[in-house]
């Protein structure tokens, strides 16, 4: 019989399509096709939350997160999996464990911070899969926030003899 293992971790949230309208509908390659898409989240994990992710079985193979912020690992729920405990959305709430109104409280923008229910199970094959069962919102960034620091406005004064150079 197979084991399942729920976890929770604390990340930064990427790319959340964790809502019905949102949801990724063809995945790499089409491998959300059969199932009528899948929700998904791009976890950015410290070393603490993938050392508990791992050590409960998960198979998936993090990469580094570009801007140093840890490890990266994406967390699907297929939509439609026969099964009723497995498909369509999962839970998505706020802080105070109320849920989450995508038209009033909007998409999950990157670098907001999450805890997430992840359920790690055995499979058939003999290796492990994993479910994204609940989004926790803990600080909300707006979809569409810049969260990188602007540029700033003023540009570099100009030399005071440029005649000879050439600007490209």
């Amino acid at each position: 019989m197979a084991k399942a293992r729920l976890v929770t971790v604390n990340a930064i949230a990427e790319w959340a399509k964790v809502f019905d309208q949102n949801r990724d509908m063809e995945g790499y390659g089409g491998k959300y096709k059969e199932t009528n898409g899948a929700c998904t989240i791009d976890l950015i994990l410290d070393e603490d939350n993938l050392d508990k992710l791992m050590s409960a079985g998960c198979s998936k193979v993090p990469k580094a997160d570009p801007e140093g912020r840890g490890k990266k690992i994406r967390i699907d729920r297929k939509f439609d999996t026969g099964f009723d405990w497995s498909s369509g959305s999962p839970i998505v709430t706020k802080a105070d464990g109320t849920p989450w109104v995508l038209d009033e409280d909007g998409l999950i923008g990157n670098g907001s911070a999450v805890q997430v229910d992840v359920t790690i199970y055995d499979t058939q094959y003999g290796n492990s899969g994993s479910r994204l069962d609940k989004v926790v919102v803990t600080n909300h960034i707006p979809y569409g926030v810049d969260t990188k620091p602007a540029p700033s406005a003023s540009a570099p004064p100009l030399p005071d003899n440029i005649e000879d150079e050439i600007l490209f």
